[in-house]
């Protein structure tokens, strides 16, 4: 190894050629070189900061000896950086200095990996980019691969403030970063988008892997992500994109060989050898072999969740059977084909899946794509996430979009592997099959019904074979140099063990773990064995293997961790796949909820009646961790991380099945009990009660659908404790404003299953509110109605709790049902009505209302200054809801929740209507701009939002900024499969608002096909006998008559103005019920006459 110097190339190892391996001798397959980035060096950005482990030197040899191994220094420190050392001169360099390291012929060849972290990657992508020519050029032309480690492709958000910036300086260094570079590095600058810009080209050559940061990184005096995910993607179809558990710093550190950090980049350098090694091979008869590898093949998006194990074994006749169906000349090319790897759970299918689609994936042009098929779900989940990988739009119907890009002509070179397939008949996979004659379909599945039924072909796994399951448990176990001896243990062992991959691979961690030799481990398998063995196998001879070795995992977790014991038999009833510690940790902390007097009190986990051991132990981080640590160590769990940088646990189905049904069934019931209340008592309840009510609702989804399953599998549903049917119908409730209708329907159809026989008024009213809410979503007003008719003008029910007269919460939520009741009288054009039920509520002590009845004040105000608007009087609707906003500024249950947003869109529409349209700006532009910052501009308050700014843009004649809004939000409309009535709203008056911006430029052919768009999705509302749909047709004659369509601008003239004449005028949406109908009935009585006089 070279002494490595701060700048330059530096090469810290090089495969010695006289080594032999048992394959032969050592040949260097590529050039590794690690470029790092700004403030660092070529030694210490690589270096753990405790373990002083430099991986590059100390552990990438070890694991890739055909590697040689580079790390390029710059002076990158803000004390020495000047303006002549750009970006440019730094690429420059490295590409000389590569050049005059490569001189033989063979190293000329050699493909090059570069490892780049943060700004080094924009060094490397510069590289790539500069005009050069002769050896320099050659070096661009082999570059094979780029790994970059939080790369800030698009700018990094800290670069675009400068004092956030100085922040990073002094935790950095204590001097001034030079700005030339900085600049650079801001968000959107002229450099930054010219080297993405051009570097994109340039990818279809190369192998992209993409790491970005999930911890925040702590700057001293506060925690901040340093590049957001975003930046760090660059967003193109053959990148593979991997978050890391790490900042800034720690993404490009690893403290050891078992760092789990560092096991998903050597895993992808893995990938880039053998894939190079494959491509010398079929390259070696032909010319190219010996011009150079510079130019490899590229691959399309690598969509797996993770590369096949590193103990993967054998399986060689399964993987020639897949690809001689799949790839021969001679398969039948006359439709789709598909193929089922069937097998007990355990016995390896998802990784021979992995390994068909990692040997392959050269030959699958437009792309590999992993769904876990376990249940609806997270079926649904995967598809989302390939959509957004795909860069398919925000579209409701995933599903279809993605089916709909499988089926493009262009795209005919795919994989789709449905994995985890085992429940067909609640999970139908195949309607999730595009209908092409083309593609490759790969399912998974325990049950082998699916081979001829689903799919055109199959295999069922068998056990693996002696020497592949005696490798599979030496090298999990630890044996890296196993003696004749240990050989011969290891080959009884997984005799015992059936050679079940999941076994033997249970086994070796079991052995590692508890520091077991072979022997002893044989010998305590062989003392349990009989017990195991006496009961019959349901599904093979195998089954009592993976029984019997999980059975000696579970004993050992409960003689030595009670606490892991109780997190195992917990997790057996949660859903799988995403068990998170934010969701645990709030399971066993006080949450808010409104008490009977209307204010918010904290309810403590023991009253929701969650177990106290279970709150104890998930609150002691130490023990928390041990418990975790017991069952890592076993297999029994893994561990990934979230966003946020905390954890996330997920648990093999097949895990959660045998723990649970090794218990007896009340100790069953006991613990799913104890799921049920830890997904109740965490699921959040409202907006006013919790600031992140959404992200955590949408998040917990998942385990809400799991709990109704394992409430439906208790022993005797019926008798379940009273306090547990309230929790589960209040958390319904909240969840059932999540998701698509279908789901919302679901919840509220649970909860009165759950209140059938309930006394409990409360949630009754609450139930009643949800429903009608739905139902008036869904265009039913009448239905809608009727859900709330029995609480409108009742204080107290007849059979229900007396008390309720003086109970707030309850007069509270009764306002709600009289603001949903009004909303309806109001939509049915009852204005009059409208306003005596609202005046009709009043707090218990209208001198000192309860905090929720203040709630409900403000929304019935909020209605009130919305009757006066549709009535025309703009002002006196402006007097009532600005009061509403100043009240609301000391008002703590008011920011972050929807009627901020209804309060602010109404205002503006009203400044419009008086003709202060910049007004109107003053009060929007800064809520628009905080809805982009937390992305939550596309939700129905943020459309509404948007639809006033734009009018208001309209009036003071900003037409370009407001037709920039509407076009966004008719492409966001488009997405909606199933639109509700609030959605058609909104559609309309995108249409009729662009339709008007055309019609006022004369751009009459443009205003034409829009107040058509506008006319059809009135149609939609079943609103063509409204007097907007004749305003819309008077609009469409106006536009025929510029046109010179006489009679038939005539003829539709008036049929439009009898709507107009029949309706009372209201002012339903601004600007349009207002000055453009006097507009347009004016202009076109005018129109008409000069044609008729002419």
């Amino acid at each position: 190894m070279d002494v490595c110097h701060n700048y330059g190339l530096t090469v810290l190892y090089q495969p010695n050629r006289t080594s032999e391996t048992s394959s032969g001798p050592l040949h260097t397959v590529f050039d590794l070189v690690a470029v790092h980035g700004l403030n660092g060096d070529a030694l210490g950005t690589w270096t753990h900061t405790q373990s002083q482990t430099m991986w590059l030197r100390d552990i990438l040899p070890t694991v890739l000896p055909t590697v040689r191994v580079m790390t390029y220094g710059y002076n990158a420190s803000f004390k020495n950086f000047t303006a002549q050392q750009d970006i440019r001169s730094i690429s420059a360099k490295m590409l000389t200095e590569l050049v005059d390291l490569r001189k033989t012929e063979e190293e000329m060849r050699r493909p090059i990996v570069l490892v780049c972290h943060s700004l080094g990657g924009i060094i490397a992508k510069k590289a790539l980019l500069l005009g050069v020519s002769g050896e320099q050029a050659k070096v661009q032309d082999a570059v094979y691969g780029v790994v970059f480690l939080a790369t800030p492709h698009n700018g990094s958000n800290l670069a675009t403030c400068g004092k956030i910036i100085a922040n990073i300086v002094t935790a950095c260094s204590p001097l001034n970063p030079a700005k030339r570079i900085i600049g650079a590095l801001q968000k959107d600058s002229k450099v930054l988008l010219e080297i993405t810009e051009d570097f994109v080209p340039r990818i279809a050559s190369l192998q992209l892997v993409s790491f970005f940061e999930m911890k925040m990184t702590n700057l001293g005096f506060y925690k901040t992500m340093i590049v957001e995910q975003d930046s760090a993607i660059l967003h193109v179809p053959n990148e593979v994109v991997i978050g890391q558990n790490a900042d800034h710093r720690e993404i490009a550190r690893f403290d050891s060989l078992h760092d789990r950090n560092l096991r998903p980049v050597l895993s992808r350098l893995d990938v880039f050898r053998q894939d190079i090694i494959n491509q010398l091979h079929s390259m070696a008869s032909s010319q190219s072999a010996t011009e150079g590898l510079g130019i490899i093949s590229t691959h399309a998006l690598f969509e797996i969740p993770f590369p096949p194990c590193n103990t993967f074994q054998g399986r060689e006749v399964l993987l020639g059977q897949m690809e001689a169906f799949f790839h021969a000349s001679s398969a039948p090319m006359s439709g789709q084909l598909t193929f089922a790897i069937c097998g007990l759970g355990g016995s390896g299918k998802t990784q021979a899946a992995l390994k068909f689609a990692t040997r392959n994936r050269d030959k699958y042009r437009s792309g590999v794509f992993f769904v876990t098929a376990s249940s609806e779900p997270s079926l649904v989940a995967n598809i989302s996430r390939i959509c957004e990988s795909l860069k398919l739009g925000n579209v409701s119907n995933k599903a279809s979009a993605l089916k709909e890009w499988l089926s493009r002509a262009e795209n005919t070179d795919w994989l789709l592997i449905f994995d985890n397939a085992d429940d067909l008949e609640s999970v139908r996979i195949a309607q999730y099959f595009p209908d092409t004659s083309w593609g490759h379909i790969v399912v998974t599945s325990r049950d082998q019904g699916v081979i001829g039924n689903v799919t055109k072909d199959g295999a069922v796994l068998d056990r693996l074979e002696m020497g592949e399951a005696i490798a599979v448990l030496l090298q999990k176990a630890g044996y890296l140099s196993p003696s004749g001896e240990d050989y011969e243990e290891a080959k009884m062992i997984v005799e015992l063990l059936g050679c079940l991959p999941l076994a033997v691979d249970q086994a070796g961690a079991y052995i590692r773990s508890r520091r077991k030799t072979l022997t002893s481990y044989r010998r305590l398998y062989k003392d349990r064995q009989n017990d195991i063995l006496q009961f019959k196998p349901r599904l093979g001879e195998y089954d009592n293997t993976v029984f019997t070795t999980w059975e000696i995992n579970f004993e050992h977790v409960e003689r030595d961790s009670k606490e892991a014991s109780m997190l195992l038999l917990l997790f057996c009833f949660l859903d799988a796949s995403n068990i998170s510690e934010t969701m645990l940790d709030r399971a066993c902390s006080p949450q808010k909820r409104w008490d009977r007097t209307g204010e918010m009190s904290e309810l403590a986990p023991i009253d929701a009646g969650l177990d106290s051991d279970l709150i104890a132990l998930i609150k002691d981080e130490v023990a928390f961790d041990d418990a975790i640590e017991k069952l890592l160590s076993f297999s029994l769990i893994h561990l990934d991380n979230d966003v946020n940088g905390l954890r996330n646990f997920s648990v093999h189905p097949l895990v959660q099945h045998c723990a649970s049904q090794r218990v007896p069934s009340s100790l069953q019931n006991q613990w799913r009990l104890q799921a049920i209340l830890i997904v109740c008592h965490a699921f959040p309840r409202n907006k006013y009660l919790e600031s992140l009510y959404g992200d955590l609702g949408r998040s917990q989804l998942p385990h809400v659908f799991r709990i109704l399953k394992e409430y439906n599998q208790l022993t005797e549903p019926e008798t379940c404790p009273t306090s547990v049917k309230y929790q589960l119908s209040s958390m319904l409730l909240a969840a059932s404003r999540f998701s698509n209708t279908s789901w919302k329907r679901e919840a509220i159809n649970h909860v009165k299953q759950l209140l059938q026989d309930s006394r409990d008024a409360y949630l009754k009213v609450c139930l009643a509110h949800r429903e009608s809410s739905l139902l008036r979503m869904l265009g039913k007003r009448a239905s809608s109605n009727k859900t709330i008719e029995e609480f409108i003008h009742s204080t107290i029910l007849p059979g229900y709790d007396q008390l309720l007269e003086s109970d707030a919460r309850w007069n509270a939520q009764r306002g709600d049902l009289i603001l949903s009741f009004a909303e309806n009288l109001i939509a049915n054009d009852a204005l009059t009505i409208a306003r005596h039920e609202l005046l009709q509520w009043k707090p218990i002590n209208p001198r000192s209302p309860s905090s929720m009845e203040r709630i409900v004040l403000r929304g019935r105000n909020i209605m009130l200054g919305k009757i006066l608007k549709f009535q025309g009087h703009f002002q006196a609707a402006v007097d009532v809801l600005d009061a509403v906003l100043q009240e609301s500024k000391i008002d703590s249950f008011y920011e972050g929740t929807g009627w901020r947003r209804v309060l602010l869109s109404n205002l503006g529409d009203l400044y419009c209507e008086l003709q202060r349209p910049t007004d109107a700006q003053s009060l929007l532009e800064p809520e628009f701009k905080q809805m982009i910052d937390s992305r939550s501009q596309n939700i129905s308050s943020g459309r509404r939002i948007q639809l006033t700014l734009a009018e208001s843009y309209i009036r003071s004649g900003a037409y370009e900024k407001a037709e920039e809004i509407l076009s966004s939000l008719a492409k966001l409309y488009g997405t909606i499969d199933d639109p509700d009535s609030i959605a058609e709203s909104g559609i309309f008056r995108v249409w009729a608002s662009l339709a008007r911006i055309a019609h006022v430029r004369c751009c009459w052919d443009e205003a034409l096909l829009n107040w058509n768009k506008a006319s059809s999705a009135l149609q939609s509302l079943g609103q063509q006998n409204h007097s907007h749909f004749g305003l819309v047709q008077c609009a469409i004659a106006h536009a025929l008559s510029k046109l010179e369509k006489i009679q038939e601008s005539s003829d539709v003239s008036a049929k439009a103005k009898n709507l107009l004449s029949s309706d009372e005028r209201r002012y339903w949406i601004v600007g349009f019920d207002s000055y453009w109908r006097d507009y347009i009935i004016e202009g076109i009585d005018q129109s008409l006459s000069a044609l008729h006089l002419s």
